[in-house]
């Protein structure tokens, strides 16, 4: 944290880092939000790893999670087998860089409070909100900065599972003031987490792989949670994310793939009412001669 140099000057240590930002609305129950953050310093490399997947499997369009085909042989196989490299490019090693932050909101628990909401965007919002504080606070604070300016990405156009623009209302003006809030709020109560500065940016995700990327992880997450496709793409990825959720709630040392701090799934609210990584996952329970072909 903060020192004192030579001539007795305040030394701040200060980064920079970009969050790229998914949302999924699978149905009325869940609301999921994915935050994947890339220290600015990183981002070139991770962003050339990622192409040079794409040369190898030689597919340059856009990824999908809910636009993936049934096989990953075939015609349209490509496209499927990019998106299982580069899942398994972030179990062998990406992690390291890229840290993924899924926050998971069940609005059927009888501890949301819908009243709270006027509107549906205050929901979206705040939860946005919610699912970056909690990023930082679980990637970032641990590396002990004093501020930390943070480029947040969103898609500009529309998604599969896009809000429409009355839900998302004032999104671009409330990210960061309530980020930088929460920051402020923290610095005051003295606890542990850095000065934040934020600058939003909508970007077309055809054009970026971080948002792409951030869609392939957060539908996986889904296809885990709630497990209803019977596509082979996607269980199989989604079984990524379940291994990797169970293999994060062991102790860091007895944990296979080396994800602490940079891999995290939590649910808001549980049971109580408060946070929670107890999540019961739907993808290995479901019986797939039931399940839905979509």
């Amino acid at each position: 944290m903060t020192g004192i140099d030579l001539w007795g000057r305040e030394i701040k240590q200060i980064d920079k880092f970009i969050a790229f930002h998914d949302e999924s609305i699978p149905d009325k129950r869940w609301l999921l939000i994915g935050i994947t953050i890339i220290r600015e310093g990183n981002l070139i490399e991770v962003i050339e790893a990622l192409n040079r997947a794409r040369e190898m499997e030689a597919y340059q369009g856009e990824i999908h999670f809910c636009k993936l085909p049934a096989s990953f042989a075939g015609k349209f196989g490509a496209k499927a087998r990019l998106a299982r490299k580069w899942i398994k490019m972030y179990e062998d090693g990406l992690s390291k860089d890229v840290w993924f932050s899924c926050l998971i909101i069940d609005r059927q628990s009888p501890k949301f409070d819908r009243k709270r909401f006027k509107c549906n965007f205050h929901e979206y919002n705040r939860f946005t909100a919610m699912a970056l504080k909690g990023a930082i606070a679980w990637h970032i604070t641990p590396l002990n900065l004093d501020e930390v300016f943070i480029k947040f990405i969103s898609d500009a156009k529309d998604r599969c599972t896009r809000p429409e623009q009355g839900m998302v209302d004032n999104f671009e003006s409330y990210i960061p003031y309530r980020a930088e809030l929460d920051s402020y709020l923290a610095k005051i109560t003295k606890k542990r987490y850095p000065l934040v500065r934020i600058e939003l940016e909508l970007k077309d995700s055809s054009r970026e792989n971080g948002l792409q990327f951030t869609d392939l992880l957060l539908g996986a997450t889904q296809m885990a949670l709630i497990g209803k496709s019977g596509r082979e793409v996607k269980r199989e990825i989604g079984k990524y994310i379940l291994d990797w959720f169970n293999d994060i709630k062991k102790p860091p040392w007895k944990q296979q793939y080396g994800m602490h701090r940079k891999f995290n799934i939590w649910l808001f609210p549980d049971k109580d009412g408060k946070a929670s990584n107890e999540i019961e996952m739907q993808l290995s329970q479901v019986d797939k001669s039931q399940l839905s072909l979509f």
